[in-house]
């Protein structure tokens, strides 16, 4: 499990330190084996550049050494993303995340030198995430020869349109030698689990239920795998992937982990209505989720 942890604020709206170590605590005791920051689930769109520095070098302290840390330097352009990786690498990070820059989002070739200019700005190895914005840009063809040609270039991100497919096609392109890791919140865990895939970034929110799936089926325990997986998981990540900005704080937050469930401004939809709060709710305790801090897992 990969975790990648969102950004903890205070109700002001600055970022509370002490939640934000509580979380990097909370997924070690979860099993992480790497934890990360500056993703989708972090808000990283909304969290100013000179709180990147103070953000980083909080969480690099409180790992302290015990997994690797990886952050995310997806940005508007380039430029941008190729300081945030230099930053990353004088900051004590050991890895990067990079999605193709969402503004003027290049073709091919485009991509392809987008990620050849990371690896000589940085000497970290690369984790390519492809989303949905860039599934038809990063074929699986074109995935499988950066990581071929790319010196730094050592994972694949699957959360883009039709991954699973993609996935398979990665692993058949390299005859399983390509890093794959799981995303998306979790969506499909299972169904990667069962092509090879072995590591997971899924949202903190019930981080110990899915490194749980990971770890039985990594164990050989393939029906207990999935039977976390549509029985614990599955009835609350329908509501979770429509509401996961929202629901990801929500949910710490009730467990103990931080101690504001707010989100960034402004908030990426309309918050869940009652009557989905009152279902999820339903849900949330049939499946034993209710474990709070520091009894987790």
């Amino acid at each position: 499990m990969m975790p990648i942890l969102p950004t903890a604020i205070t109700r002001e709206g600055a970022i509370d330190e002490a939640s934000q170590r509580r979380l990097v605590q909370y997924c070690l005791k979860c099993g992480a084996v790497a934890i990360g920051h500056f993703g989708i689930a972090s808000e990283f769109h909304k969290i100013p550049d000179h709180a990147r520095q103070s953000l980083t070098e909080m969480i690099v302290d409180e790992v302290a050494g015990r997994v690797p840390v990886f952050l995310g330097v997806t940005a508007p352009g380039v430029g941008t993303s190729l300081n945030y990786a230099r930053q990353a690498e004088q900051l004590g990070a050991d890895m990067i995340m990079a999605a193709l820059p969402y503004v003027d989002l290049p073709d091919a070739d485009g991509a392809f030198d987008y990620y050849a200019s990371l690896s000589e700005a940085t000497t970290l190895p690369i984790i390519i995430q492809d989303t949905p914005a860039s599934s038809s840009i990063l074929t699986a063809q074109l995935l499988w020869r950066m990581d071929r040609e790319i010196a730094g270039v050592q994972h694949v991100k699957a959360e883009g349109k039709n991954f699973v497919t993609k996935t398979a096609q990665l692993l058949e392109l390299s005859g399983g030698t390509i890093s794959v890791i799981g995303g998306a919140g979790g969506k499909h865990l299972l169904h990667l689990l069962r092509l090879g895939v072995k590591a997971f970034m899924t949202g903190t929110e019930a981080l110990d239920l899915h490194a749980a799936a990971v770890h039985a089926h990594l164990e050989g325990e393939t029906e207990q795998a999935a039977k976390i997986y549509v029985e614990q998981i599955l009835p609350y990540l329908q509501f979770y992937l429509d509401y996961s900005e929202e629901l990801l704080k929500t949910m710490l937050h009730e467990r103990g982990v931080i101690d504001c469930p707010d989100v960034l401004a402004p908030p990426a939809a309309a918050a869940m209505s009652a009557v989905e709060q009152a279902e999820l709710d339903w849900i949330l305790d049939r499946i034993g989720w209710r474990k709070r801090w520091p009894n987790i897992p």
